[in-house]
C-alpha cells in the first residue's frame, strides 16, 4: 500500500477533506484539524492515506539545515487519525523516516499497534465518561476529594477571558515551562479566541468571596471531547481546595453530554493522583523516537 500513501505541504492539503477525515474519524482528536496545527506548529507537513481515508500530522522544525519532527505546545498528542492495518502502519514508519531522520512524536491512543512493530513508550492520559451522568461520576470519587469540596464549598463557578487565563497560568507556571515561548503563548491565545468564536473554547474559573480568581481552567470542546488543555491554580487557591471544587463543577455542567472529559495527563505524581481522585481511567497514548542521523550529527538536540 505505498503507492497510497503521500506526504503533502501543508499548504497542499485538502483541508476540507482533511478535517472531515478528524471529525468524523473516533480517534479524531482537536489538536489534529488544520486551522490548530496551522496555529501552533513552525511548520507542519500532513500524511495522506488514499483518499484522506486516514491523515497523520508531521509537525517539524529545523537545525543546522536538518529537519525533524517534533511535538509543538499545547499538542498533546496526534499520530495517525481514521483507521490503519498493521501493513499500512509499517509504510507509514517507513515514510515518516524518509521525512525526517529524527524525531519525538506522540501517536494517538487508538494508535496502540505501533508497539508491536517498533519500540515506544506509554505516556499517561486520564479521562472520564461524561455520559454516564453526575451522579454516577459522583459515585467514584474518592472520599477526600468529596471532602475538600465540601471545603470549598463557599467559592464561586464563574467564567474569565481567554488572555485572563492565558496570564494567569504564564504568572505561576512559566518557570516550569521553559520550552514555551512567549510566542507561543501568544499564538495559542490567539488560537483559542478563534476556537471561542465557534464555541470551542471557553473558560471556568473559581474565584472567593472577595472576587479574587483562585483557580482557572481554559477548556477545548470538539464532537467527542472537552479539554482540560490549560489549568491553573494560585497558591491561595491550593489553600482553598479551589481546583478540586473547579473540576467537579465542570464535570457537574457537563455531565450526561456524550463527550468524554479530557485531563490531559500527567505523567506528574501528583498531578496522576490528584485527577485519579474524580474516577478517571487511563486512556494512554504512545511515546515513539527515533535518531537515524550519521555520527557525530545525532548527537543534534531540539
Amino acid at each position: 500500500m505505498a503507492d497510497l500513501i503521500q506526504i503533502l505541504a501543508a499548504t497542499q492539503i485538502d483541508k476540507e477533506k482533511w478535517n472531515r477525515c478528524i471529525n468524523e474519524s473516533s480517534n479524531g482528536l482537536i489538536y489534529a484539524y488544520t486551522d490548530y496545527l496551522h496555529a501552533m506548529a513552525e511548520n507542519w507537513h500532513g500524511l495522506v492515506i488514499d483518499d484522506y481515508i486516514a491523515v497523520m500530522p508531521l509537525p517539524w522544525k529545523k537545525k543546522f539545515g536538518i529537519r525533524y519532527g517534533y511535538t509543538p505546545p499545547f499538542i498533546q498528542q496526534l499520530g495517525i487519525t481514521g483507521i490503519v492495518d498493521t501493513v499500512t502502519l509499517q509504510q507509514v514508519l517507513l515514510s515518516i523516516h524518509h521525512f525526517y531522520s529524527f524525531a519525538d512524536i506522540h501517536f494517538n491512543f487508538s494508535n496502540a499497534a505501533i508497539q508491536n512493530i517498533t519500540q515506544s513508550s506509554h505516556r499517561t492520559n486520564l479521562i472520564i465518561d461524561l455520559s454516564q451522568g453526575y451522579s454516577i461520576i459522583q459515585s467514584h470519587y474518592k472520599s477526600n476529594l468529596k471532602e475538600n469540596i465540601k471545603k470549598a464549598g463557599m467559592l464561586t463557578y464563574t467564567e474569565d477571558t481567554i488572555e485572563q487565563a492565558v496570564s494567569l497560568y504564564q504568572t505561576h507556571y512559566r518557570k516550569r515551562m521553559r520550552h514555551i515561548t512567549g510566542n507561543n503563548y501568544k499564538s495559542f491565545t490567539d488560537l483559542c479566541l478563534s476556537l471561542q468564536e465557534k464555541k470551542q473554547c471557553f473558560t471556568r474559573t473559581a474565584t472567593d468571596e472577595n472576587n479574587q480568581v483562585l483557580a482557572t481552567a481554559i477548556l477545548l470542546k470538539d464532537n467527542k471531547r472537552i479539554y482540560n488543555v490549560m489549568n491553573t491554580t494560585t497558591p491561595e487557591g491550593r489553600n482553598k481546595e479551589a481546583n478540586h471544587f473547579l473540576l467537579d463543577q465542570i464535570i457537574r455542567e457537563f455531565a450526561g453530554q456524550p463527550l468524554l472529559f479530557d485531563f490531559e495527563g500527567s505523567e506528574l505524581p501528583g498531578v496522576h493522583s490528584f485527577y485519579k481522585k474524580f474516577g478517571a481511567v487511563n486512556q494512554p497514548y504512545f511515546h515513539y523516537h527515533y535518531n537515524r542521523l550519521p555520527w557525530p550529527i545525532r548527537l543534534i538536540r531540539h
